[in-house]
């Protein structure tokens, strides 16, 4: 644990330096995406003819939106990069883990053992109750998973790195305890994504789930001394909700996805909760003292 979270020693601290990092990750990358869609927006109103077109902007929902995602988060793991390389004066993999190298297995690991976890439960809840779900296998749901596949990897790698390492290594400077390290780190994570709800009982939900599985990612990334394992469950989690089964009332709005069903905010923290605690369960079996240490 402690050995990754030194590598924040490993360059320079000075609070400027990661307001610039904030700044250029998050601001830039954003306004960049943002005139990327202006473009766009423009093109439709000059090929459809003014003003008029404006009610073709609906269609910048969903896959769509996907294609923003891809692009925002690449220039966002772009600055990262140069904030940590130029102005941190660190290398990149000192916010990914402690070992400096990438370990693919470990990503896969946690993607793998992730996905099984939600695609049995979500099934179970399926086969319980299938009279609010609506199936779909058309050409758009291709579309979607190419879409997909493009866009999850890299946003949720960006989120790893920059929450679970930059960030928390960062905040470890200041706090050096664990468990108030993990709460802080949370928290800032799950409040950004309270505007991913259409409703205030879906935002108030996708707000606290969020903060469960920050609190799980925290801890899988502190007991494995790196974000790799973390990194493979963000993409797998992004991967199911977007292609698998979506709801129409989350962050992305509708999608062609495999299977379509109205979000109950009321029990997805709790079957995240399941979920979570057989995660680590499983990643874990037999390495219980590795998560024994972040509570020494």
């Amino acid at each position: 644990m402690e050995d990754f979270l030194n590598n924040v020693y490993l360059g320079r601290n000075d609070a400027w330096r990661y307001v610039m990092t904030v700044f250029m990750s998050f601001v830039a990358s954003n306004v960049g995406a943002g005139l990327i869609l202006g473009v766009i927006i423009a093109a439709v109103l000059l090929l459809k003819g003014g003003a008029g077109a404006l009610g073709d902007l609906s269609s910048f929902s969903g896959p769509t939106l996907l294609i923003m995602v891809a692009i925002g988060f690449s220039a966002s793991m772009f600055f990262l990069y140069v904030g940590l390389k130029f102005i941190h004066q660190r290398d990149f993999i000192s916010a990914v883990n402690s070992r400096g190298y990438l370990d693919w297995r470990r990503i896969l690991r946690g993607a793998g053992t992730w996905f099984l976890i939600v695609g049995v439960l979500d099934l179970v809840s399926v086969l319980a109750d299938p009279s609010g779900v609506r199936f779909n296998f058309g050409s758009g749901f291709w579309w979607l998973l190419i879409l997909s596949i493009l866009a999850f990897p890299v946003q949720a790698s960006f989120e790893e790195i920059f929450f679970r390492g930059y960030l928390m290594q960062g905040i470890w400077s200041v706090i050096k305890r664990p468990v108030p390290l993990i709460i802080i780190n949370s928290a800032i994570f799950s409040v950004l994504h309270w505007w991913n709800g259409a409703t205030l009982s879906m935002s108030l939900s996708i707000t606290v789930s969020t903060f469960i599985i920050g609190l799980v990612l925290a801890l899988v990334t502190l007991a494995d001394d790196g974000v790799e394992m973390a990194m493979g469950v963000h993409i797998a989690n992004n991967l199911y909700v977007s292609v698998i089964h979506s709801s129409p009332d989350a962050g992305l709005g509708n999608l062609p996805s495999l299977m379509v069903s109205p979000s109950d905010p009321y029990t997805a923290p709790l079957t995240l909760l399941l979920a979570s605690a057989l995660l680590v369960l499983i990643l874990f079996r037999g390495r219980y003292q590795d998560l024994g240490r972040i509570f020494r």
